[in-house]
């Protein structure tokens, strides 16, 4: 009976290893280049990025790194405000507009697995704001192979803060963090 409940408890801790990923160490740096649309240098006072966390701006493409290699690129294009979806059914409760991103990786290893909540905004007051649905063409989990580009659209309602990518759902860390919109 004790083999048996250690058995099962060493199953799920190695899933959990497995699904957060905690045994990999991530980093991102700056690739020196951006996209066509990019906003180069942040707002005056809006730096405001944790020690460690790569202050981003937005059309830069920066470098996921997992253990020592390069896993990925991203970049995030500038915030657009949108009023309202599904024909004004679905409309923001923190302000004018919900605030949308549109996100690019493109995996440079297989196996690369992408997510919506590995982003959160984080507002002026400190809370963490996890995106919701909304545009299209929206950014959903997917795992990624050895070449493959994606994109897709974060929504988040909130009237503003700064973007920030974690590795993870379950990381509180911070990787890189967008200016404040």
């Amino acid at each position: 009976m004790g083999k048996a409940r250690f058995l099962v408890a060493a199953g799920v801790l190695a899933g959990m290893v497995g699904l957060t990923g905690c045994l990999e160490e991530t980093s991102v740096s700056s690739t020196g280049t951006t996209t066509g649309d990019s906003t180069l240098g942040a707002a005056a006072g809006q730096d405001t990025a944790p020690e460690g966390t790569r202050q981003a701006q937005y059309g830069e493409i920066l470098e996921i790194r997992k253990d020592g290699e390069v896993a990925a690129t991203l970049s995030v294009a500038e915030p657009k405000p949108v009023a309202s979806f599904f024909n004004g059914v679905s409309t923001p409760t923190s302000g004018p507009s919900f605030a949308t991103f549109m996100v690019s990786f493109t995996s440079q290893q297989a196996g690369l697995a992408v997510n919506p909540f590995d982003f959160f905004v984080r507002t002026p007051e400190g809370a963490r704001v996890q995106p919701t649905f909304g545009c299209e063409p929206a950014f959903n989990a997917a795992t990624l192979g050895v070449g493959e580009k994606f994109q897709g659209c974060l929504t988040v309602d909130v009237a503003h803060g700064n973007l920030v990518y974690t590795s993870s759902l379950f990381d509180s860390t911070s990787l890189a963090e967008w200016p404040a919109f």
